[in-house]
């Protein structure tokens, strides 16, 4: 509180008097305060109507406050010892405030004030005085009222004159309603109210608020004035719950009720499989037996059931083509509900995660509901004979030439690599060599053995001589003008017989006619005897259509077909 000069008629009196009783309020303190032993801190605070000193000593650290008509004179830290003294006016009262912080233990933390007496006795006429009567909450209920220890007052009563109150006028019916317990204490103010000053309505430490009006002033526990009641024993409770909240499509979660009972804490493990909520509770709440106040939740982080999709596998593809080799069951392409896998049993069906088999289509067959077999077991293959289609062949003559000409297709299901794929084989009857034409395409003709396409012309059978006559011979694929066999490879194969083309005089055999002109230049019969599967004879790869003409020459050569061999795989 601030302490200001009384204003009216002024008597002197000695400065000593009143430093004498104010010393000896301090000394009072001080002895109780420094009830230690002697090597322990020892603090020493002499106030007089014109100073206040303060000497601290023994102390291992401190931080000290000094605060005089609510203005903080020194705030400093020190190690051992501390010692300072701080003038005021002398011709007025003043509050003083002094706080000691040891730094090595609680408690020799230590506070004092009071109120400073003026140095003169002038003091204001009493009509020019008020007394207020202020109540207040304590700080710290079980220390003693005190300026320091007070929260914010309130003015609940004033009078005129210098007249503080007393256990037998105390005004109770003044006190709140709600006032009860020992906590409270009250302050009486004595403040000069010439020139038109009004005491406040309320007070806050330190501040104050008396603007230096201040004359006199007082602290009492509201217990030793009037007797204040007992507060009503509050009704124990128990604190409501937390909720937990687990869902399968959102993060776990604690619900924390909204309640003035108690605060409510949250604390969550790492991975969020388990939360501790704390609660806290209020001031004046008192919890009933056995009222809980700490909750563990442990959470699962279950996934939502999700109704399984019915899906249906696709069969596998058969591919049954002649012959066994190239058999085989090819395995669907992976979807996003089904993936396959081939194994020695057969195909796998897999349904995804969150789906399963439905009605299993023909030849499957449920494993579980999720996994279903296609078995090579029970796929019919029908290991058909692969044979070469054959269209048209026969022997043909174009201009002088003798020519085979041919047509073959393919099996259904057979495929081949490149367009030329066929191997034209005119087979000797006997322990001779065949005449082997490979790359060859599948429709197309080639030159008959012994033939030539170019001067000087040549023809199976006959032989040129040095003076240009034709000679027949035994050589020279005479063999392959009675009726020869044909056969055509690919892989299947067809073979044939073929005849020979009949002799006239425009082909098959050499001009009758002696005088023929014949090149000198010819084609050595052991050039085309000699032929391998690597070397063939010359053709021109055109595909021949033959006319209703050359299919009688087949029908009356008697063209016989058959299987030589199959070479397919089972894939």
């Amino acid at each position: 509180m601030r302490a200001v000069l009384p204003k009216g008629s002024i008597t002197i009196v000695k400065k000593l008097l009143a430093s004498v009783a104010t010393s000896t309020l301090a000394l009072g303190g001080f002895l109780v305060a420094t009830a230690t032993p002697a090597s322990a801190h020892t603090p020493d605070i002499d106030a007089t109507c014109d100073s206040l000193a303060v000497d601290l000593r023994s102390y291992s650290g401190a931080q000290v406050t000094v605060t005089v008509d609510d203005e903080t004179r020194d705030d400093s830290a020190f190690t051992s010892s501390y010692a300072a003294t701080f003038t005021f006016d002398d011709s007025v009262a003043h509050t003083w405030h002094v706080a000691v912080d040891a730094h090595d233990d609680d408690q020799w933390d230590r506070e004092w004030s009071g109120l400073t007496e003026p140095c003169t006795t002038d003091v204001a006429p009493a009509d020019e005085l008020v007394t207020g009567l202020y109540l207040y909450e304590k700080v710290h209920p079980d220390q003693p009222a005190a300026w320091h220890n007070s929260g914010p007052q309130e003015l609940i009563v004033q009078r005129g004159g210098h007249s503080f109150w007393d256990a037998d006028d105390f005004p109770v019916e003044e006190l709140p309603q709600e006032v009860c317990g020992t906590g409270w204490g009250v302050q009486q103010d004595v403040a000069d109210v010439t020139d038109g000053f009004e005491i406040p309505l309320e007070i806050v430490w330190p501040e104050g608020g008396f603007d230096g009006h201040l004359v006199d002033w007082r602290h009492d526990d509201l217990t030793d004035l009037v007797e204040v009641p007992a507060c009503d024993a509050p009704e124990p409770v128990t604190l409501p719950a937390p909720t937990p909240v687990e869902e399968c499509d959102a993060e776990a979660r604690v619900e924390l009720p909204s309640s003035e009972l108690a605060d409510y804490s949250t604390t969550w493990s790492d991975d969020r499989s388990e939360a501790v909520v704390t609660a806290t509770p209020a001031e004046g709440v008192v919890l009933a037996d056995g009222a809980q106040t700490s909750w563990t939740f442990a959470f699962t982080g279950a996934e939502c059931d999700v109704e399984p999709v019915l899906v249906v596998p696709e069969p596998p593809t058969v591919v049954d083509v002649c012959g066994t080799e190239n058999d085989e069951l090819v395995v669907p392409q992976d979807s996003e509900q089904v993936t396959y896998s081939s194994t020695y049993e057969g195909v796998v069906a897999t349904a995804a995660e969150g789906a399963v088999f439905g009605d299993l289509p023909d030849g499957y067959t449920a494993v579980d509901d999720t996994t279903a077999r296609y078995p090579v077991a029970g796929t019919t293959f029908t290991d058909a004979s692969c044979e070469l289609v054959p269209g048209d062949v026969a022997a043909v003559c174009e201009g002088e030439v003798p020519f085979l000409a041919y047509e073959m297709n393919l099996p259904e299901g057979v495929e081949t690599d490149g367009e030329t794929p066929l191997t034209v084989s005119f087979l000797h009857p006997g322990d001779g060599d065949d005449v082997v034409l490979t790359d060859q395409p599948l429709a197309g003709r080639v030159v008959w053995p012994g033939a030539s396409t170019t001067e000087p012309l040549q023809w199976p059978g006959w032989e040129l001589e040095e003076d240009g006559t034709y000679v027949e011979t035994e050589g020279n694929y005479a063999w392959t003008r009675d009726g020869v066999r044909v056969l055509f490879e690919v892989n299947p194969d067809h073979s044939t017989v073929v005849e020979y083309p009949a002799a006239s005089d425009t082909c098959a055999n050499p001009p009758s006619d002696d005088g023929a002109d014949v090149p000198a230049e010819t084609v050595p019969a052991e050039t085309v005897a000699e032929s391998t599967p690597e070397a063939e004879l010359p053709r021109t790869g055109a595909t021949v259509g033959v006319a209703a003409g050359v299919a009688a020459l087949l029908v009356a050569a008697g063209v016989s077909l058959f299987v030589a061999r199959r070479r397919l795989h089972r894939g």
